[in-house]
């Protein structure tokens, strides 16, 4: 409720009207210090059923309706002392304020008084009409103001229904034909109060500090934060510590949010901020949760030829080199192993805390077939195996799963000049000779059995093929006794 005060002791039961008040100041009051528009702010020296009246400083005094300070619930609270703010609507018969034209006070004179001091008024969004909005002040409700879709946010409008019904403060921007035609900005006034706050802010703010803001826009590379006034970018590797595809999926339009300021051009107005650096670091106390060679689960975020990256914590991802993906032979993608998402468990490998990185592996989990495989293959040995892959020194064979042994070219049984896929088909399972074991270096060597007489006898066939000696199905023996004989049967002819 109201509580009534007097000025003085003069004593009316504590209620005074314009014109006592008037009287009681005298000459004390100077309307040359004011004019129509200017806001002004003063301490509230008496407060009467319709009229509030308030001290704005040099020897100046203004009223105000009391209808302006009513609250939802029909009660108003204002009292003496009260610090206020207002605007100048008019000096006709005293300094008039007004906080904002609420609309039960509106006319055409009041309303062109505003449109001259480009005063604001209070209107209600009543439709929504092609290009923009009827706006109702007053009691006109047949005659309605026009306000420009563009002008009634600060922002693009998708869906313009959402602004009816409700009560806004408006700036006229046009007044005619006696106030038939008006139309009105609500942006006007949203800007105006925007530089306002930035000019506060750009004094202000400085790098590193740590404020709140408003998620304005939402954009495929980062998303627009308002901080006081200022529009700072969030560039979307500052969202989160974690990586980020789509800044939709962490931020909404509206939300309110924690950031810190990277970098500021007062004189642009150009701020970077940055969301996650507002937050804890999750590399300053990683010790407390990983170490190397500690197993743990994660999952994939992303497959690249080279590797997987695995999110093993918040803002913490290591890289799955392929040659850490399996035991058993070469790895030509990522992706012929694990997807994003993945659910992988690993080894740490390696901690770079200066570049921030970690090196993950996964066929270290299941531990090293090699050290085993060796308890049970000897050279000398015969192995069977499975032909995974040809180059073009050697055959590469898989004696037993994560285990590769290599078959040199000139051990293989196949002449000089051909082919070895001809001889060694992938997949296929070939039996061959353990020649020699580097375990330093993990390499098995292979060769196929009395590999020197094969080479021999090819060479030999393909000598008497020139020659002109047809081949016989005896045995041939060695190659001295195979070219005696060629020799004989060709003096025989």
């Amino acid at each position: 409720m109201v509580k009534v005060r007097r000025p003085d002791e003069s004593g009316t039961n504590g209620e005074i009207s314009p014109q006592e008040f008037e009287r009681l100041l005298g000459e004390t009051r100077n309307v040359e210090n004011v004019q129509p528009g200017e806001i002004v702010s003063g301490s509230v020296v008496s407060v009467g059923k319709e009229w509030v009246f308030v001290d704005i400083g040099s020897k100046a005094e203004g009223m105000i309706a009391l209808e302006e300070f009513a609250e939802l619930d029909g009660n108003t609270s204002v009292e003496v002392g009260d610090e206020i703010e207002a605007a100048v609507l008019t000096l006709r018969g005293g300094i008039h304020l007004t906080r904002s034209l609420r609309r039960s006070h509106q006319d055409s004179g009041i309303l062109q008084d505003a449109y001259e001091n480009q005063i604001p008024v209070e209107g209600l969004v009543k439709e929504v009409r092609k290009g923009g909005f009827g706006i109702e002040f007053g009691d006109s409700k047949d005659r309605l103001a026009f306000c420009p879709i563009s002008q009634i946010d600060l922002r693009f409008v998708e869906t313009p229904e959402q602004f009816v019904g409700q009560n806004f403060s408006f700036r006229i921007v046009e007044f005619s034909e006696g106030g038939r035609n008006i139309v009105v900005s609500r942006r006007a006034l949203l800007e105006e109060e925007k530089e306002a706050t930035a000019r506060e802010t750009r004094e202000k703010l400085a790098v590193g500090a740590v404020v709140e803001g408003t998620v304005e826009r939402i954009m495929p590379y980062g998303a627009f934060v308002n901080i006081g006034g200022l529009d700072g970018l969030v560039h979307v590797s500052e969202i989160a510590w974690d990586r980020v595809e789509d800044p939709n999926d962490h931020l909404t339009e509206g939300q309110r949010v924690t950031v810190k300021v990277m970098k500021f051009d007062a004189a642009n107005d150009k701020l970077s901020l940055s969301i996650r650096e507002a937050g804890a670091d999750p590399w300053d106390n990683l010790e407390e949760h990983f170490s190397e060679s500690q197993t743990v689960s994660g999952q994939v975020t992303r497959v690249e030829q080279y590797g997987a990256f695995v999110r093993i914590a918040t803002g913490i991802e290591g890289l799955v080199h392929v040659s850490d993906m399996s035991w058993a032979g070469r790895v030509n993608h990522a992706a012929d192993i694990v997807s994003a998402g993945d659910s992988v468990t690993v080894v740490v490998l390696n901690i770079d805390r200066e570049k921030k990185r970690i090196s993950l592996g996964m066929k270290q989990v299941q531990g090293d077939p090699f050290s085993g495989a060796l308890e049970q293959i000897n050279v000398g040995a015969t192995v069977s195996g499975t032909v995974q892959r040809v180059g073009s020194g050697g055959v590469f064979v898989e004696i037993t799963t994560g285990v590769v042994g290599f078959l040199p070219g000139s051990l293989s049984g196949v002449s000089r000049g051909e082919s070895l896929g001809n001889a060694f088909k992938i997949g296929a399972t070939v039996q061959l000779s353990v020649k020699e074991i580097d375990p330093e270096r993990r390499r098995i060597t292979l060769e196929a059995g009395d590999t020197e007489s094969k080479v021999e006898q090819a060479e030999f066939k393909s000598y008497m093929k020139k020659q002109g000696v047809e081949e016989t199905n005896q045995s041939l023996g060695t190659f001295g006794d195979l070219f005696k004989k060629a020799l004989k049967d060709k003096d025989s002819k």
